[in-house]
């Protein structure tokens, strides 16, 4: 490996290093508790080397974000290639429950935490990963409804109201609320509740 290539991989790895303490900041303390300087005295750097990298925290978020999209993503891939779109929809969700329970710091980051005004215009403007696979789950939902002759609904509200449950069940057994419903069961239990909306919704 020649000097240049070493120097690259130094700047990829100490990136990696800069959004990993960023994360676990964020996950600890919340956006309100993270900052440039707690950044740079958990990668033991200077604050001005941080800004090499990312022009503010905003920017170190968005990045973060798209990242945990791209882990989602590869969650959802085997599933994404269904043919048959209501198929598609349940392997998706299925998907996405699994990701959820399997990688809550990433999940909690990307849905659950809070997020400073500036990222959020970004993400409107930028935010590519997610708004495609929403984009996605919409165009899955206008061949479903197609397929099935389904009259006045709306393939983007019926994709928000597929998220929104799927998002909600998940959040319930990250805060151990399914364990009232059924202890120890709560993959198998997420999986059945999205069968049954599926049939509902699509029957």
């Amino acid at each position: 490996m020649g000097l240049a290539e070493r120097k690259e991989r130094d700047k990829a790895e100490l990136k990696d290093t800069i959004l990993e303490a960023a994360k676990s900041i964020l996950l600890k303390h919340g956006i309100k508790g993270l900052s440039i300087r707690k950044i740079a005295n958990n990668v033991e750097y200077s604050p001005a080397t941080i800004y090499l990298y990312f022009k503010d925290k905003d920017e170190i978020m968005h990045e973060l974000m798209e990242m945990g999209f791209k882990l989602m993503n590869s969650y959802m891939s085997e599933s994404i290639s269904e043919l048959d779109p209501v198929k598609r929809i349940n392997g998706i969700g299925k998907a996405y429950i699994k990701f959820g329970l399997e990688k809550k710091d990433w999940y909690d980051l990307m849905f659950n935490s809070e997020k400073p005004m500036k990222h959020i215009e970004k993400c409107l403007e930028e935010w590519d990963e997610g708004m495609a696979m929403f984009a996605l789950l919409a165009a899955t939902c206008k061949q479903a409804i197609d397929k099935l002759g389904l009259q006045g609904v709306n393939e983007r509200i019926l994709a928000l109201h597929l998220w929104s449950c799927v998002h909600g069940l998940v959040n319930l057994a990250q805060t151990e609320r399914l364990e009232i419903v059924e202890q120890n069961n709560a993959k198998e239990l997420l999986e059945k509740t999205l069968d049954s909306m599926m049939k509902t919704i699509f029957r």
